[in-house]
This record gives C-alpha cells, structure tokens and sequence, in this order.
C-alpha cells in the first residue's frame, strides 16, 4: 500500500473513531448528569418555570407536552426527548460550528462555547509547544550520554533525572519553583525586594527581569511570543518568554524521564549492531558513529513517545494551567467540571482526542519518511 492510500484510509477510519468518541462523550454529559445540567449556561434563577420549560423545548431536551419544568427536572414521563434524538440535533449543531453558550463564573457568562475555546487555546498550543521543544532538547543529549557512559556518573545522573519526573507530582514541583524564583531569590528595587520572577500570568511585568512597561501588541494570531515577533515588540516578546518559561518546564521535567529513557535504550540497542562495529573497525570517529549512525536509528522510538507527549500536552495541562494561572483550555476545562458546563467540556474532550488522532497519524507517516523499510 502506497503512503498517500494508507494517509486517506486512515483520515476515514479517524471520522468512524471521533464519532464514536462523541456519542460516548455525549452519553457521558447528558445521559448521566441530571437533565438540568445541559441548560445551566441557558437559564438563570430570574427565570420564570415556564421560561425555564421553553429554553429547555427549544434547546431540543424537553417534549413540547412537558406540562411543567418541574417535571421535566424530575424526569416525568413524557418530557424527556430520547437521548439519541438529542444526539443527532446537538451534532447537527456541532458540525455547524454551534457549541452553545458557556456559562463559568469569572472566565466566560453567556460566551459562546467555541468563543471560549479558540482564545484560550493559542495560549494551551503555545505552553505545550515550548515544553515539548524543551522536553527534546534535553531529553535527546541526556539519553545520548547516559548510553555512551553506561553506569558511570551520567548515566546515574540521567536516571536520577528521569526517577524525579515520573514520581515527583507536577503541582509541587510548581509551587517549589516559585518559591524559588519568587519569594527566595530577590533582587533590590528601590526600598523593596522584587522576586526574580512573577508567580502567575501571561506577561510579567513586576519582576527583577521584567520590563515594567513592555508596552502593547496586536493580535494577529492568539500567540503571545508569535504576535510580539510579529509587532516588532522585543520587550513584550521578553516578558512573555519570562511568563511561559517555569510552567513550560513544569510541564516538560513531567514528560523529560520518559523520552530520556527511551532514548538511551534505543541507543544502547543500536551502538551493539553489527554496523556499529563494523563503523568504527573502518576508523570511523566515536561522535559520527554516535550521531551520524546510531542516533538515527534510535530516534524513530523517541519520534513515537514525542508525539504522545504533544498530543497529550496540547489535550491542555490542566494541572500546571491551575498552578500558573495560565489561561489556557485545560484551566478552562477544571472550571467547567466544578460548574458542570457540559458544554465546553464537550468540545474540549472531542478537541483533545482530535489531537491524539492526528499526532498518532503524523508520527506514522514521518516513520516512513524517516525510515524507508517502514511499509503500510
């Protein structure tokens, strides 16, 4: 089977699996919870029973010979709408774009489900990305070294490293990192000490590194670090690589033990090959062999568990969002569970597991990309 073929059968295998991700999603939200939890962002406590009942008849939940709201709460016969009818109107409505309104205290009363998401997410993308890129740029030379130095001290190193991140909780590590760089490393400014860093937000601005004033930027994408390149701002563009950098590596010391031991039993593996021996029997130096020969045979494995990590990162880090302030969909989602916005949680669930299909597709094809044997 030809790349592009395998490509197309799985984009329509991906369309049958996202469906019946949402019907479970859907049975999840509005089969289990009371009726009254897909209303929420609709009615307030101001409204009337009967204005309560027609919300509920128009939104498609509620039998139009429901006799009262109080009935359609209690689940009386004949005024709940079957559940797979509900399905195929909120789908209906969902591949036009509507998702409904969301309702969470603080972050969005009466916004659109899919207002909310689209600008919290630039914000989830741009965090996950620069984790991920520091997750690689560590994660690959420490797996490199630890199996070039087999039970020497980096070795023992890289695996205390990768102990730390698989068992340390990262809402700890958070918290410790600010302690750090906020309240134990100070700085003197004026007749006050400034931490280092801030401790929350998107923009630093009250902060030994900071510029206090860093001034404005426009919006063309969402991104902060894009848009500030974009507008020419390089101080903006400072300040928001101050902001991003503790959640950033929070989020990456979490996923950094994981490539790393990958990396460095791919390696181990292929530096025993026969090549290998016969690479550098030809006089070959050690840094071509580790590099040239055995690195890209190993990192096809690293490719796989790179694309899990940013898929699952960009599936939004709720945790480290929580701890950081960050408002990205993952911070959004943790509201939306508390006030049962069935809504967002919807579109970020369907959302999310988009992303791990596609990542798991991309990773697929750059396998045969990088390796020619692969074959679908």
């Amino acid at each position: 089977m030809k790349l592009y073929e395998y490509v197309i059968r799985r984009l329509i295998f991906m369309v049958f699996v996202l469906l019946a991700i949402s019907i479970i999603v859907f049975y999840l939200t509005r089969g289990t919870l009371p009726p009254a939890s897909a209303l929420a962002p609709y009615v307030t406590p101001k409204m009337t029973d009967a204005e309560k009942l027609g919300v509920a008849q128009s939104l498609g939940v509620a039998e139009l010979g429901c006799p009262s709201y109080s009935a359609y709460v209690a689940r009386a016969s004949g005024c709940i709408v079957p559940l797979y009818q509900q399905y195929f109107s909120w789908l209906k409505l969902a591949l036009t774009g509507n998702w409904g309104y969301s309702q969470i205290p603080g972050i969005a009363v009466g916004t659109t489900t899919w207002q909310l998401f689209s600008d919290r997410f630039p914000y989830t993308a741009e965090l996950a990305t620069v984790a991920v890129i520091l997750t690689v740029v560590l994660a690959i030379p420490m797996g490199i070294v630890s199996a070039t130095h087999n039970n020497k001290l980096p070795d023992h190193a890289s695996r205390i490293t990768a102990l730390a991140g698989y068992s340390m909780p990262l809402f700890w590590l958070g918290f410790i990192l600010q302690l750090i760089f906020v309240l134990y490393i100070t700085v003197p400014h004026g007749s006050e000490q400034v931490g280092l860093l801030q401790s929350s937000g998107t923009l630093y601005t009250q902060c030994a590194l900071c510029f206090s004033n860093p001034g404005s930027i426009t919006a063309y994408t969402g991104f902060p670090l894009i848009d500030s390149i974009v507008s020419g701002n390089a101080a903006y563009f400072w300040d928001s690589l101050l902001a991003i950098a503790l959640p950033a590596f929070t989020l990456s010391f979490g996923t950094l033990g994981a490539l790393t031991r990958v990396v460095r039993s791919s390696m181990m593996e292929c530096l025993r090959q026969d090549y290998i021996v016969l690479a550098r029997s030809k006089g070959l130096r050690e840094r071509t062999v580790v590099y040239r020969y055995a690195l890209r045979n190993a990192i096809l494995p690293a490719l796989t568990i790179t694309g899990y990590i940013a898929a699952a990162l960009l599936g939004g880090a709720v945790i480290v969002e929580d701890v950081f302030s960050w408002p990205g969909i993952g911070a959004a989602a943790l509201d939306a569970s508390l006030y049962l916005d069935v809504n967002f949680l919807e579109l970020y669930t369907l959302v999310a597991a988009v992303i791990i299909v596609v990542a798991n597709l991309v990773v697929d094809v750059l396998y045969a990309y990088l390796d020619p044997r692969v074959r679908y």
